[in-house]
């Protein structure tokens, strides 16, 4: 690694740590809560929030997890049509949901990569979720992750009116401070948002940290080279270990 990444690297270790250092504890606000967990696509649920879904499946809290899309289109493959893939996430997404304790899980359907031209569709289908659901606390992608699906479900989340609702960061969990995929126009707010000293929540993960490990290793098809593929795209180990850490974190919404 050059000398530059580990910079970026060391920057973004520290900016976790104070983020967690000082965000409030609201264990015992979510303790009990009936919980919607909304996932762009198979995994961020896990990555997400996947310590605070087991530790409120331990204590016996419904949680539905409702994932929005299939994933297909999360790598090239010679080897896996878009199809396989999707069957493939498809079961790497229950298995990971087991892990954690959850039986109560949805696919929404929609394309992977298409929520931004599909979003009043998916806020009618959210508005209707909550109506039949009534989950006490929702849980969505950040506003300042850089991919479009977790921008759009944010957005769609908020516009079809969650009771309550926690925000919680995944590729701007990973690339804060210097958010390299950002794109130009939202580089102020990005930093901004990642400046903030107050408004942070954190969740230990404690015990629940092992089912974490157990959901994240279900999704191979993310986490490792599964086809042997030069071209197959699956996330860096230092992506993965960002989230094994001793808390989660979120931002009320």
């Amino acid at each position: 690694m050059t000398l530059a990444g580990r910079a970026v690297q060391a920057a973004g270790a520290r900016w976790r740590r104070r983020v967690a250092d000082r965000a409030a504890d609201v264990t015992g606000t979510l303790a009990g809560r009936a919980l919607l967990v909304l996932a762009p696509h198979p995994d961020d649920e896990t990555f997400g929030c996947g310590a605070l879904i087991a530790r409120a499946r331990a204590a016996g809290s419904p949680v539905t997890v409702a994932v929005a899309t299939d994933g297909a289109r999360s790598t090239a493959s010679a080897r896996l049509s878009p199809a396989g893939l999707a069957r493939l996430r498809t079961g790497e997404l229950h298995a990971a949901c087991a892990a954690l304790g959850v039986t109560d899980v949805l696919q929404l359907g929609f394309p992977d990569g298409g929520l931004t031209d599909r979003r009043d569709a998916l806020t009618t289908r959210l508005r209707g979720l909550y109506r039949d659901l009534r989950p006490e606390y929702v849980l969505l992608p950040c506003r300042q992750d850089a991919h479009p699906d977790h921008r759009a479900l944010h957005e769609a989340a908020l516009a079809a009116g969650p009771p309550r609702a926690l925000a919680y960061p995944v590729w701007a969990w990973f690339e804060a401070p210097v958010f390299p995929a950002a794109a130009a126009a939202d580089r102020v707010a990005l930093w901004a948002w990642a400046a903030a000293r107050s408004g942070w929540l954190r969740v230990p993960t404690g015990p629940y940290l092992a089912a974490k490990r157990e959901a994240v290793s279900a999704y191979l098809s993310q986490t490792t080279n599964l086809t042997g593929e030069p071209g197959w795209s699956h996330l860096d180990p230092r992506f993965v270990a960002a989230f094994l850490g001793p808390h989660e974190v979120f931002r009320p919404a």
